[in-house]
């Protein structure tokens, strides 16, 4: 028999066992053929990344590891790959075609397919007669779907599920079931880059009965974490572990890593819970290959090779794009707005010249001007209207001896008016009426300059309210004297403006007190922190400025002094005092004289205030010393 014929002869002994020799399920008694096939996994990246791919995943090839990842992709990808099933043992084929499309905001969608099999196997019947060859084939559809749940209070949460449809074939026999995957990811906000999935494999799993004998796929939890972190050229860098609990068999863990360099090439390497796996890539313009390796040590090696292509836009370029249009086209929807705005006031003012009343046109127009203050066409009618008001006007004094004088005030209420000047318009108009008092024209511009300097008023009497409310005392103030400009009568604003002004003076005061302290406290913050970090330099210098405001800072001069005395390293002659010190100190505690052991040791922290051996010695003896009731400290 050739070696070829041999191989293909145990072909179907090795599809049968791949379950077992993607991990070590079956360990159990009973537990043999109850994971699905494609346990080995899809996808020549996530292969040689031990399989981890269940919060780290984002191609492809997480139809498989979690659908829930399929949010994670950002382009709509195409992934496609093969692989001869452990060389040296079988012709078998393995194969996976996958493809996602990520939305915007309806979620992402997936759809894969994935095959193994061989033919060329020998078939015998019962009496060892040669029946033949046969082909085994086994086959899996799966469709998926993942959304990002709308709430992200801690970060956020991606649900999927993907539906798998698994046919099996061994000759003449055949069968089909049907799976369910429910997976999730989470990415907390507050560490970015990291993400954690969990996926519910064969949540319902799908059962096969080729014979009289049925073969349940049995639930797998894959629980995983994720870390990918981005450099400034391009590169980057992914790591992944997960955990596999199947529902019968031991547990497996999963470890990968990849580093990306500017997104041209690509090393991993992994560990898929039987042995190292690993695989390179290359990548340009959205086109990729991908190879990996694994092997079981009965059963040879396994060299999956994959092709990928990103087709499209990104997510978030098209996020981008949406975003850009919306604004556009509320940009041109504010312009419709305005043109219509405007041209309803321009028609108003055109109604009111032809009715004789200017005063109301030169409002109008006013208004239109205030939406487009470069309409150059509102802003000649203005001149227009007012001159026509002024030669009214004119004509209507012309045989007056005080015409000239009406008519200087007239020319000058008109134009502060039109330049919303209103307080000095209403004195012209009041200069005006003081001289024709029956001026109806100047009674009616200051009763509309009243009712403008009225709403500015009230606009800034709100905004005053407001601002005091919100303890902006200063900025409160100085609407509180327009109010006073506008209105000097006002008895409101002038009591809002002598409270404001002692509550200012007040805080003023106030202020100066409370930076002090607070800036003592900083600087004692600071000092504690450097002398812990051993930045006593630092310390003493914060110190130093720390007692030159406060000067009676006792917790401060304490700390002066540790920290000078670790600047200052012990010479001999203080080495040599601490030593006697803590020797007499140590014959007085060893005799039951308690208080002189402490007066000693207290005496070395004089010299060496940090001396942690004999800070506890002391609090022994003061123990001891509290213990025995002797006031004198001597037993």
């Amino acid at each position: 028999m050739s070696m070829r014929t041999k191989r293909r002869s145990t072909a179907i002994w090795i599809l049968a066992l791949l379950p077992l020799l993607a991990g070590p399920v079956a360990a159990q008694e009973g537990t043999g053929g109850t994971r699905s096939i494609f346990a080995l996994g899809a996808g020549s990246r996530a292969i040689a990344m031990g399989g981890a791919f269940s919060a780290a995943g984002d191609d492809a090839s997480v139809l498989l590891y979690n659908p829930a990842a399929l949010a994670l992709n950002r382009y709509t990808s195409v992934l496609a790959t093969h692989a001869r099933l452990f060389s040296g043992w079988s012709d078998a084929g393995y194969d996976f075609l996958g493809f996602v499309y990520p939305t915007v905001s309806a979620g992402a969608f997936g759809a894969g397919f994935m095959t193994a099999g061989t033919d060329g196997i020998r078939g015998f019947d019962e009496w060892s007669r040669e029946t033949g060859e046969l082909t085994y084939r086994e086959s899996q559809a799966v469709i998926a779907y993942a959304y990002t749940l709308p709430w992200r209070y801690a970060g956020a949460v991606t649900a999927g599920s993907s539906v798998k449809m698994l046919s099996q074939r061994v000759g003449d026999y055949s069968d089909t079931g049907t799976g369910v995957d429910v997976g999730f990811v989470f990415r907390p906000r507050w560490v970015e880059g990291l993400s954690l999935g969990c996926n519910l494999q064969d949540i319902v799993g799908a059962e096969i009965k080729l014979v009289s004998v049925s073969e349940p796929v049995d639930r797998t939890i894959m629980i995983g974490a994720g870390y990918a972190r981005a450099f400034g050229n391009g590169s980057a860098i992914l790591l992944a572990a997960q955990m596999d609990a199947p529902e019968r068999g031991d547990s497996r863990f999963r470890a990968g890593v990849e580093y990306r360099f500017r997104g041209l090439f690509a090393v991993r390497a992994g560990y898929d819970g039987e042995g190292v796996t690993a695989g390179v890539g290359v990548g340009w313009r959205g086109f990729g290959f991908d190879y990996g390796y694994m092997s079981r040590e009965d059963a040879g090696s396994t060299h999956p090779l994959s092709l990928s292509a990103r087709v499209g836009s990104s997510v978030d370029d098209r996020v981008r794009i949406r975003e850009e249009r919306r604004l556009a086209e509320q940009e041109r929807r504010i312009q419709q707005i305005l043109s219509s705005r405007i041209a309803g006031h321009i028609a108003e003012a055109e109604r009111f010249r032809l009715e004789g009343a200017p005063a109301k046109a030169l409002d109008e127009l006013k208004i239109a001007l205030e939406y487009d203050p470069t309409n150059r066409a509102v802003a000649d009618t203005i001149a227009v209207v007012e001159r026509a008001i002024l030669a009214a006007e004119q004509e209507r004094t012309r045989n007056a001896e005080k015409s000239a004088l009406i008519n200087q005030h007239f020319r000058l209420g008109l134009e502060y008016y039109g330049t919303g000047d209103y307080i000095r318009a209403r004195t012209e108009w009041r200069s005006a009426l003081e001289i024709d008092p029956e001026n109806a024209q100047a009674a009616e511009y200051l009763g509309a300059t009243e009712d403008k300097l009225g709403s500015l008023a009230d606009q800034h009497r709100t905004r005053a309210l407001d601002l005091e409310q919100r303890g902006q005392l200063a900025a409160a103030l100085g609407e509180w004297n327009m109010v006073r400009t506008i209105a000097p009568e006002s008895a409101e604003a002038n009591a809002a403006v002598q409270r404001l002004t002692a509550r200012v003076d007040e805080l003023s005061r106030d202020y100066l007190t409370a930076a002090k302290r607070l800036r003592v406290a900083e600087l004692y913050e600071g000092a504690v922190k450097a002398f812990g970090e051993g930045r006593y330099p630092d310390a003493v210098r914060q110190i130093r400025e720390l007692l030159g405001i406060d000067p009676n800072h006792a917790e401060a001069r304490t700390l002066l002094r540790r920290a000078e005395r670790r600047m200052t390293p012990l010479d001999d002659a203080e080495k040599a005092a601490i030593r006697a010190l803590y020797l007499e100190g140590m014959r007085h505690f060893t005799n039951g004289d308690y208080l002189k052991a402490v007066e000693r040791w207290q005496r070395i922290l004089e010299i060496d205030p940090d001396n942690e051996s004999v800070l506890r010695n002391i609090d022994e003896a003061s123990k001891r010393l509290r213990n025995s009731g002797a006031a004198g400290g001597a037993r």
